[in-house]
């Protein structure tokens, strides 16, 4: 197991948020974690948050059987095997140093201002958000699909793990962060979080891999489905495997 190197820098130090006189939060320029669920990616999986690796504390969060490879820039993984993806997040949040998380999937590339969108959401006031959504191929169908995500997060503010949820940590803190489940984790959490007042969608958006898409409306109908069993309360390892069903 990779033992996470010592956290000496007191910006990493979480902090209790200033308050302006009008009650809002200030947002003071510091460290954002940036939280990975890892599971035997096929890729290198820092190869999608390479190109803002400076602006983020990279923590990995890998429950895979195979140890992930380091990446060539500054980064924590901690190796978790046999927890729940829910669970590796939580923990990868309460390992990170930042005031800021944001969680996304490992087959996700966020955008190359995440950053700073970031920062000028929560200065701005939002406790939480989001990003949109779009694939990385170029095909009507998944064009229609990015566009329906991209229509259900603005109408009910329920994004999935792929577009990316921030979150300030009192806003963590105060949603009960994830909980231990190995799918629906994100739904789970964000159903909580949206209760805060501002949660704030970005009109930028994460891209993410279509290699789950390769047969698009059975992908639809299958994540559908899950999604609907998850709400009529069907517990997680029969939804992990109807999930990962073969289409």
């Amino acid at each position: 197991m990779l033992v996470p190197r010592p956290r000496n820098d007191k910006s990493r130090s979480p902090q209790r948020p200033r308050r302006q006189a009008s009650g809002r939060p200030c947002y003071d320029r510091g460290v954002i974690s940036l939280v990975l669920p890892l599971r035997d990616e096929g890729e290198p999986w820092w190869s999608r948050v390479a190109h803002v690796a400076a602006d983020f504390e990279i923590i990995a969060v890998d429950g895979g059987l195979t140890r992930a490879p380091e990446p060539p820039f500054p980064s924590r993984v901690l190796v978790l095997p046999g927890m729940s993806r829910g669970a590796r997040l939580d923990r990868g949040a309460r390992e990170a140093g930042g005031n800021v998380l944001l969680f996304l999937h490992a087959d996700s590339r966020p955008p190359p201002d995440a950053r700073e969108r970031i920062e000028r959401a929560i200065a701005a006031g939002a406790p939480a958000g989001c990003f949109l959504l779009r694939f990385d191929a170029e095909t009507p169908a998944l064009a229609r699909i990015a566009r329906w995500a991209n229509r259900r997060t603005r109408w009910t503010r329920l994004p999935f793990g792929d577009q990316g949820i921030f979150c300030t940590r009192d806003a963590y803190r105060r949603a009960g962060g994830f909980r231990d489940l190995s799918i629906c984790d994100d739904v789970d959490f964000v159903r909580r979080l949206r209760r805060l007042p501002g949660f704030a969608v970005l009109p930028a958006a994460c891209e993410t891999s279509a290699r789950r898409y390769r047969r698009p409306a059975r992908r639809v109908l299958r994540n559908a489905a899950v999604l609907a069993a998850y709400y009529a309360g069907v517990g997680p390892e029969r939804l992990e495997r109807w999930y990962r069903r073969d289409l």
